[in-house]
Order: C-alpha cells, then structure tokens, then sequence
C-alpha cells in the first residue's frame, strides 16, 4: 500500500466509523451505519463480499444489515450484467434516503406509540366521564393536551416529508443565514 493508499485508508476508515457513531443516534446498528457510510463512500455497486472484506465482517452479519438498509430505504439491490451476484447500491442523493429514513422510522416507531396514547386518552376521557373522578378527569384532560403537541409536532414531520428537496433545502439555508453566530 502507498502512502496515499494508506492515507486514503484512514480517511474512509474514520468517515466508515464516524457513519457508524452516528447511525446511534437514529437507534440503529452502528454495523449498519458503517456499511452505509461505506456504500455512500464508494459510490458504485458493491456485493456483500466485497462489503465483507472492506469491513472486516462475517457474512451473516453483513446479510442482516444489508437487509435492513434496503429496509430503510437507504440502498437499493442490482445486479450487474454478465454478474448473478447482487450488489448494492447507495441512494446518492442525501434528501432522498434521509426523508426514507425518517417516514420509515415514524412508521415503525412513533405511530405504533400515538395510536396508543390516542387509546389511553380517549379511556381516561371515557372512564373519567362516566365515573365522575375529578382526579382522572384531570389527567385526561392533561393527556388531551400533550396529545394534542403530540399530533402536531409528527403533523409537522408529515409536511416536512411532502416538500420538495430543493424547496426544503432553500428553506434550510434561509433558516441557517438568519441563526446567530455562536
């Protein structure tokens, strides 16, 4: 290996890992992440082998997260011509797997949650009112309230996922010119 082979190295071993530390934060693997991070790096087509070999993993640990990255809508699988492996490939474009990666993450985490805070709200409610408990009553309206944050905060996530990139990435560097400098 050259020394600008070796350098090479390094840099994409720290962008691999720091993808990897960051995928914590959305509550996924950090395995995940660097398979991502290393996807989004190449920029080309990669078999699970190849993943394998770059990232030092087991297969079977390699499968289990491709998998889920296909799930997340953050790479999608092909097939080469003349090649009956499958590959996979990053989406590119950051507005594109990002909006995928937050509808996918409501979907299967906080709208599982809503749904039962709307069903421990309308019980309370119900309880409440037929029982004539002030105390409860007090919580229900109480659970009502944060409800009702609840719904238009993820009501806000809604509108974020339907605007367009390039009209969500204007806004985002309006938004940025008009912070205070720290």
């Amino acid at each position: 290996m050259t020394g600008t082979s070796a350098q090479r190295r390094q840099i994409e071993d720290r962008f691999i890992n720091e993808w990897g530390l960051l995928a914590t934060a959305w509550g996924v693997s950090p395995l995940l992440g660097r398979i991502h991070g290393l996807l989004l790096l190449v920029g080309r087509p990669m078999t699970a082998e190849e993943v394998c070999e770059r990232l030092d993993i087991s297969r079977a640990s390699a499968s289990v997260q491709l998998n889920a990255i296909l799930g997340w809508g953050l790479a999608r699988r092909m097939y080469l011509p003349s090649d009956r492996r499958q590959h996979y490939l990053a989406e590119p474009e950051p507005w594109t797997w990002f909006r995928r990666a937050v509808r996918v993450r409501k979907e299967r985490e906080f709208d599982p949650v809503i749904a039962g805070l709307n069903d421990a709200a309308a019980e309370a409610h119900r309880v409440a009112h037929s029982s004539g408990d002030a105390e409860l009553g007090g919580e229900a309206e109480r659970l009502a309230y944060l409800l009702k944050f609840v719904r238009l905060f993820f009501g806000g996530i809604e509108t974020f996922l339907q605007i367009e990139p390039a009209a969500l990435q204007a806004f985002l560097k309006l938004a940025d010119e008009e912070r205070p400098e720290d």
